[in-house]
């Protein structure tokens, strides 16, 4: 750890605020250089969206483009994280900031000369994506580091704040930026915010060498990963619920219809429809600090997923921008009360030498199904119509949220 037992000392008298991480230095400059990336990821985002349904039109376009860039989770997932327990972590996040400049910086040049086509947004989303498989668990892997023990939890929770309001501010600025200076000028303002993030990585004085030997991630490892999850019921029926769910209910692609076809908000719409989630998901993540330790987790999540259904009804219906800005809303507060409940069930249920694989395979799995779900939503809209699309993903969501609690009757009645 970077800081003296003094702290830890001080703070056992000391209630933690929610802030007490952020005054920590090192932890503060970790925390701007994330802020910077997410950031620069979302605007993006929405711009290669923005662009790909501008040029093509197609909204299995938008799907495409959304499983493209999560396909590299997908595939690397856990052998980044591996990487991650190899090398010097300061150095890897450096190399992986400078790398995301590439992607950012072609982006605004091929649309500044008239050159951008649908596959080189394809092409350069990939690898932005891949480089950022690897910059997230060198990240995370930082934070002991910089923080006393006593403020780890309160440390990885802003840390997950942080991708929350990425995507609450990112697409709202990137939205604003499109309507006001083009696509070209959005991509190059994306890139120039990498830059600060490179110089507080390089201001940290704690070191990102590995300590002690470096560990083997073999295909053996990987499979009791699995088999744990397979074992473990509740796991098991969480994991299986949110693949359900996501699956046929995945909405963000297809945003951009909303915008331009049924509400033609344009752009800016474009951001706030982009935005509402983050809201949603920030408001439910107070929900949950408020409501403390929450003992019917398994009845909570499965509420949550029943809310998730509904609302993508209700966007489905939704005939003025207000009401779909609301509904948005809903399905960003209900999922991030499943996430976390996801996450806190499995760090109360795996034992500590499974946790790292454990959590990898969150991580895996979220992408898989988000990939597979961008995929389907684009299908299904260009099939039926975005709005068509999803009621039918709605009735779905229904169907195996029941076929779950079905399946697995233990989740209902699971209490920590």
């Amino acid at each position: 750890m970077a800081n003296s037992g003094d702290i830890n000392s001080t703070l056992h008298h000391q209630p933690i605020r929610p802030w007490s991480s952020l005054l920590v230095r090192d932890y503060r400059l970790l925390w701007i250089a994330s802020v910077l990336t997410s950031l620069a990821g979302q605007i993006r985002n929405v711009s290669t969206l923005y662009q790909v349904y501008d040029i093509s039109g197609s909204a299995f376009n938008l799907g495409l483009t959304g499983f493209l860039e999560t396909l590299p989770f997908i595939i690397f997932g856990l052998f980044a994280g591996a990487v991650a327990d190899a090398f010097d972590r300061k150095k890897l996040l450096v190399t992986t900031i400078l790398l995301q400049i590439v992607p950012n910086l072609l982006l605004g040049l091929l649309t500044l000369t008239g050159a951008i086509q649908v596959w080189h947004i394809y092409t350069l989303g990939l690898l932005g994506a891949f480089v950022e498989v690897f910059n997230w668990p060198a990240r995370v892997a930082l934070i002991p580091r910089l923080v006393p023990s006593a403020l780890l939890m309160n440390a990885m929770v802003i840390n997950t704040m942080i991708l929350q309001t990425s995507f609450l501010v990112g697409p709202a600025i990137g939205g604003f930026l499109i309507d006001r200076s083009g696509l070209a000028i959005t991509y190059f303002a994306s890139t120039l915010l990498f830059v600060p993030a490179i110089i507080t990585v390089l201001s940290l004085r704690a070191s990102g060498k590995i300590e002690g030997a470096r560990r083997r991630v073999n295909l053996r490892s990987i499979v009791e990963g699995i088999e744990f999850i397979w074992i473990q019921r509740i796991i098991l029926s969480l994991f299986l619920l949110d693949f359900a769910v996501v699956l046929v209910g995945f909405y963000r692609p297809i945003l951009p219809i909303f915008a331009a076809d049924v509400f033609k908000t344009g752009a800016s719409g474009l951001g706030v429809l982009y935005a509402a989630p983050a809201v949603g998901s920030l408001l439910g993540t107070m929900a949950l600090l408020m409501a403390g330790d929450v003992k019917r987790k398994g009845a909570l999540v499965i509420v949550a997923a029943l809310f998730f259904a509904g609302a993508l009804a209700l966007l489905g219906v939704s005939h003025w921008f207000g009401m779909a800005v609301g509904a948005v809303m809903v399905l960003g507060f209900t999922d991030s009360i499943s996430v976390a409940i996801r996450r806190t069930v499995v760090q109360l249920l795996a034992p500590d030498g499974m946790l790292g694989r454990a959590a990898s395979l969150i991580t895996v799995f979220s992408q898989t199904t988000n990939g597979l779900g961008a995929l389907l939503a684009g299908i299904a809209a260009e099939t039926w119509g975005a709005p068509n699309a999803l009621l039918v993903g709605s009735g779905l969501c229904f169907f195996m949220i029941f076929g779950v609690c079905l399946a697995v009757p233990q989740l209902w009645r699971y209490r920590s």
